[in-house]
């Protein structure tokens, strides 16, 4: 058994005291790798956990290796334990790693888990970027590296045993109370070597054809916009994808489900010509001009600007250019201070001679909804109002435009 690293880079190893991690302690010991150890006790087995913590420290001494301890209250910690308990690991590696100009984070995961995580991936039926684990990622700003994925559990068992690597067993692995233990105990450990092979030939075909429509399907997510006429080209797999693919792009992926893909196919490839419906906290799904995306509608906030004097305006929302000669709108000074503000409610205009709604107006200019919340309004001293930006189709501010609009 060997592992491949650089050997001009310094590594964190996360370390357990369970067989599969202390094997890799071995392993970077022989292999003369520089390496420090990080270690969590959530205290959640009393004095086995202290014992594990323990041992694990004079381990590292009698190695001269450094060793980072951690111990948190587990029974604090709310929520989905797991996913939790990770965090908090992983926060905790990421701060020794800052703190000590360390290369990367090293875990001992191995081809069992890959399984595992796979057949997890299967049973909760939620989209994905990778099928298994991956050898490299990174996470929390830290690269995260898997040598031992080419291993199986008994592998690394075997070899702590034969090599004389001392180890502890975490008793509550051995509880149903979490699915991935469920799966470990009712189909990973069942499984032949053979079958185990098989599937992760398998893992491995799907993860190229996962691949392949990814890459497909960016090319129809421009600027986190998708195409409607191209969508509905898609087959559902496909469909669904990209939609995951939209919600990672904002940072939601987390939040994707099977009845939120449901929701916004409903109201993508329904016959209105726009909408705009809230999918998620701060997310609205929009759909304008054969096209739909996902915003926050935290960009969207209404806005109040006071203009002095006739001098470029440069905002969050947009740039307006007052200059000398009137070069903006034909407003005198007699107007000013003007106000920029976002469409007050039953704010009228006038336009030769006819009196409308600023909201009318937008409507009549068929600009998309969310536009609408923040598209700028001129107003004089009076609070009369004397200029709109016309919208146009598919808008993009042109180098001409006296008000340069930002859309997020």
């Amino acid at each position: 058994m060997q592992i491949n690293l650089d050997h001009n880079k310094k590594y964190l190893l996360a370390c357990s005291y369970g067989p599969d991690s202390m094997a890799l302690f071995s392993l970077l010991l022989k292999g003369n790798y520089n390496f420090a150890v990080a270690h969590i006790n959530y205290g959640l087995r009393g004095e086995e956990s202290e014992k594990e913590t323990n041992d694990l420290a004079l381990y590292c001494k009698e190695h001269n290796i450094a060793f980072f301890a951690k111990r948190v209250n587990g029974k604090k910690i709310k929520g989905n334990f797991q996913n939790e308990a990770r965090k908090v690991r992983y926060e905790f590696f990421e701060e020794i790693i800052k703190e000590h100009d360390l290369d990367a984070l090293l875990t001992a995961h191995h081809a069992d888990d890959v399984i595992e995580t796979y057949l997890m991936q299967q049973n909760s039926k939620r989209e994905t970027f990778y099928y298994g684990i991956r050898e490299e990622i990174v996470l929390n700003n830290s690269l995260v590296i898997r040598p031992l994925l080419n291993y199986y559990k008994n592998d690394l068992v075997f070899y702590c045993v034969e090599h004389k690597v001392p180890f502890a067993v975490d008793s509550s692995n051995l509880e149903l109370t979490y699915t991935r233990n469920k799966i470990r105990h009712n189909l990973v450990k069942k499984m032949s070597v053979e079958q185990k092979d098989k599937l992760l030939l398998d893992i491995k075909g799907r993860n190229k054809d996962l691949k392949a429509m990814t890459n497909k399907l960016e090319l129809l997510l421009e600027n986190s916009t998708i195409s409607i006429t191209e969508f509905i080209k898609l087959n559902n797999r496909e469909q669904q994808h990209l939609l995951y693919m939209l919600f990672h792009n904002k940072g939601i992926a987390d939040k994707f489900s099977k009845g939120r893909n449901n929701q916004i196919k409903d109201v993508v490839l329904s016959d209105k010509n726009s909408a705009m419906i809230k999918v998620i906290d701060s997310y609205y799904l929009v759909k304008y001009e054969d096209k739909f995306s996902l915003i926050n509608i935290n960009n969207y906030q209404p806005y109040k600007y006071i203009v002095e004097t006739p001098e470029t305006i440069k905002t969050p929302q947009f740039v307006a250019f007052f200059g000398k000669n009137n070069v903006f709108p034909n407003i005198p000074a007699s107007e000013y201070p003007l106000t920029i503000a976002t469409q007050g409610k039953n704010q009228k205009y006038k336009i030769k001679g006819y009196e409308k709604t600023i909201n009318r107006l937008f409507i009549d200019m068929k600009m998309p909804r969310h536009y609408r919340l923040i598209w700028p309004v001129v107003t004089n001293k009076n609070g009369e109002v004397i200029y709109v930006p016309r919208y146009r189709a598919n808008y993009i501010s042109k180098a001409t435009d006296l008000f340069k609009i930002y859309i997020k």
